[in-house]
């Protein structure tokens, strides 16, 4: 997320490296469409949205992945409350992106 928000994201990982990141959170998401704070442990809202935000930022859209992956990771989402029930630490990174999108909307009225 931070390389993301410098915008360094590209010059330090190649579209590979990218590639095999996000097929990394993808092999560890869990059944029900979230992921756990660690990667073996049970669905939480903290582990779905940074997760779910990651794969964003690193250019997946709202509906890819296999098996619907993205479209089960977000009603995974919504289905629990949605961001706003992310704890504390969750809404810090949520609101630093918020923040940097914000800015770079400023600056170049783009996204």
């Amino acid at each position: 997320m931070v390389l993301y928000i410098t915008g360094a994201l590209n010059a330090v990982f190649s579209l590979n490296h990218q590639r095999e990141m996000k097929r990394y959170i993808y092999n560890h998401q869990n059944e029900d469409g979230g992921w756990g704070f660690h990667i073996e442990g049970h669905s939480t809202m903290f582990g779905s949205a940074l997760n779910y935000v990651a794969l964003r930022l690193l250019g997946e859209g709202p509906d890819d992945g296999e098996e619907k992956a993205m479209e089960r990771s977000r009603k995974w989402i919504l289905d629990h409350g949605g961001l706003v029930a992310t704890p504390s630490w969750g809404k810090f990174w949520l609101t630093v992106i918020s923040l940097s999108l914000s800015t770079s909307f400023e600056k170049n009225g783009k996204i």
